[in-house]
């Protein structure tokens, strides 16, 4: 067993080493949370939750909790208390979750913590923290997210060169972006692509080399083809062994599988196929739903990047 810190300051979705602070609402009242990991494993034995006020506090704040999740209290972790005070001084409060060990195999788990009552401070918004606890006792089913795809590239000068190699392509400047949602290495070694005419007959668009690796909580870019130049934000970057994504704009699907050809990602075009000229990412990362890149940021396309530019 081992322990770490996971750190709760920002949205109650919890993100990802990148912290993100609500806004201050009021000056007495505004408070954030901080958060380091957003999914733990039943072998990581403490969870630290902060609470941090804007400054110190002129009276005596208090929040009251409330738990749900598939994850069960006393069985699956336990919480110190379900009502925190800070007081008059004070501008931090930490208490800990002790994730529990056993021998059961089942599916990842989650605690949901919520802001139920709060007295002295102000409402967060959004008002969740989510926390999933990973099963250590059954071989670990890949967590993996299509996180952004870019099936019709811009044909308007350069616009649509995402690989950065100089040159527009329709087939080298498609790419899909996979993001390991998990807190474990995953070996995605023999994992295989597909569009929906080459499923139909099991020939890969493409069979991932042996030692590709993709870290927890890091990304791999998938172009079609080209020379991809540029760092693209320290991702994990191929091309496809067939040379072609052959990703229709209109009626086709994206199939991503493990070696033994068990559908991980299933990506449905038809209901995106307006011919955007550029790539749909979620928003947020990861969470969120497909929108076209332009109305998150402007741009057309951020190929190992997270939206905003950072990296994964």
């Amino acid at each position: 067993m081992r322990n770490f810190k996971l750190w709760v300051l920002g949205t109650f979705l919890i993100g990802s080493l990148s912290f993100c602070k609500t806004e201050d609402v009021t000056d007495n009242g505004a408070w954030t949370w901080e958060v380091s990991k957003k999914i733990v494993n039943e072998d990581d034995s403490l969870t630290y939750i902060k609470v941090r006020l804007n400054k110190p506090s002129n009276q005596t704040n208090q929040i009251r909790i409330r738990l749900s999740g598939t994850a069960q209290q006393n069985a699956d972790y336990q919480l110190k208390e379900t009502t925190w005070v800070l007081n008059v001084g004070d501008s931090i409060f930490e208490t800990e979750v002790l994730i529990l060990q056993d021998t059961i195999q089942e599916s990842s788990e989650t605690l949901i913590i919520e802001a139920e009552e709060l007295q002295g401070l102000d409402a967060p918004s959004p008002s969740k923290l989510v926390i999933t606890i990973e099963d250590d006792d059954q071989p670990v089913v890949p967590n993996i997210v299509l996180n952004e795809i870019l099936y019709d590239p811009s044909n308007n000068a350069l616009d649509g060169d995402a690989n950065g190699d100089g040159a527009y392509a329709q087939a080298a400047d498609e790419f899909i972006e996979i993001v390991n949602n998990s807190s474990r290495a995953l070996d995605m070694s023999g994992f295989k692509v597909y569009d929906a005419e080459n499923f139909s007959t099991l020939t890969p668009n493409h069979t991932f080399p042996a030692n590709t690796i993709l870290e927890a909580g890091k990304c791999l870019v998938l172009f079609g083809g080209g020379t991809p130049t540029g760092s693209f934000g320290g991702a994990l970057v191929q091309t496809s062994t067939s040379g072609d994504l052959n990703l229709n704009n209109a009626g086709d699907i994206l199939y991503v599988t493990d070696k033994n050809n068990q559908i991980l990602i299933q990506f449905d075009v038809e209901p995106l196929s307006n011919n955007p000229n550029e790539s749909y990412s979620r928003d947020p990362d990861i969470t969120g739903d497909f929108l076209q890149h332009s109305a998150i940021n402007g741009k057309l396309f951020s190929p190992g990047t997270k939206s905003n530019g950072d990296s994964f």
